[in-house]
């Protein structure tokens, strides 16, 4: 487990602390109506709502969750693409932590490939409050990811305060190129600073090869895994190294998936190597599942939100199988 630094941001202790009590009673009521929860799978099971600390092995509530957050420099709010309320609360968390903050916090997208940063650019500059104009801008239906209007308010909470928003993924033809050539085909630099260049330990890798095999129910070839396993531990590499290059003193946010918020093996891993004495706490938004235990499950994050479910649960042989999650 890493070292947790105590609570310490710029400005007065006493600013610090009338923000995070502003940014509680605010996520406090928001939580409250949104119980409303906008999927209906899994609306009876105990954990649904609930906010788990893995390193107590107890639950918290929305109050402690937002204080430790407002102390990291890094906050990586995972999510499963296709959930409503993963968004949702997302976006809640992103737009409570800018108005916590001393200066705004840059949000990075794994969803923004990286070489759309200039179209990001170029459209704030030319309509710097079109956020639904965002996502034609980066080309969004092109890039195979649930709406956008399901990520617009997101974004939203970054531009209100003025943040920039981060194109944290590889590009199509960097992907292609690393799963047939391996990460040397990356400059050497991000591939040296971020430890891209050093092998996972083996029970790191043994797992990521698993999840990527029990990901695709068994049925793709070994040698395709393979170049899967280079992929995705490369594109958690660059967007520990885009997060952390244009994050500055103020910190960031990171919405990616729950597999590449992992504090084993995933963004954290590679945040560690760039900035070694920066705090990095990670929430995994969690649907529920039938026997999920909160104290006997592996849950490899700093916290869990437990939702509902946006849809069944994936079973190997239906097409859904194969789906991004």
């Amino acid at each position: 487990m890493r070292s947790r630094r105590e609570l310490g941001l710029d400005g007065s202790a006493v600013g610090l602390r009338l923000a995070v009590a502003g940014g509680i009673a605010l996520l406090a009521s928001a939580c409250a109506q949104g119980s409303a929860w906008e999927h209906s799978l899994g609306g009876d099971h105990p954990l649904v709502g609930r906010i788990y600390q893995v390193s107590s092995e107890r639950f918290v509530d929305e109050s402690t969750l937002l204080a430790d957050l407002a102390g990291a420099d890094f906050v990586l709010l995972g999510e499963r693409h296709g959930n409503r309320d993963h968004h949702r609360l997302q976006a809640l968390l992103t737009r409570e932590l800018q108005a916590m903050s001393a200066r705004p916090r840059v949000v990075a997208f794994e969803m923004i490939p990286s070489d759309r940063q200039l179209a990001v650019v170029e459209h704030r500059q030319r309509q710097p409050g079109d956020v639904a104009g965002l996502g034609a801008a980066v080309d969004w239906p092109a890039l195979g990811w649930p709406d956008w209007a399901l990520y617009q308010p997101i974004a939203q909470a970054a531009l209100e305060r003025g943040a920039e928003i981060v194109a944290a993924d590889l590009s199509r033809p960097q992907r292609e190129a690393v799963f047939r050539d391996g990460p040397e085909v990356l400059q050497a630099g991000m591939v040296r600073r971020t430890g891209l260049d050093r092998n996972l330990p083996a029970p790191l890798a043994a797992s990521l090869a698993q999840e990527l095999r029990d990901a695709h129910c068994g049925g793709i070839p070994e040698p395709v895994i393979e170049g899967m396993f280079r992929v995705q531990r490369a594109r958690d590499a660059m967007m520990a190294d885009r997060l952390a290059t244009v994050a500055g003193r103020a910190g960031g946010v990171l919405i990616a998936g729950n597999g590449h918020v992992r504090t084993d093996r995933g963004v954290p891993w590679y945040l560690a190597r760039i900035r070694p004495t920066a705090r990095t706490v990670s929430v995994a938004l969690l649907e529920v599942r039938e026997g999920l235990d909160a104290a006997a499950a592996d849950l490899p994050f700093d916290y869990v939100w437990f939702t509902r479910r946006g849809q069944p649960r994936r079973q190997c042989g239906s097409r859904s199988a194969t789906a991004r999650s």
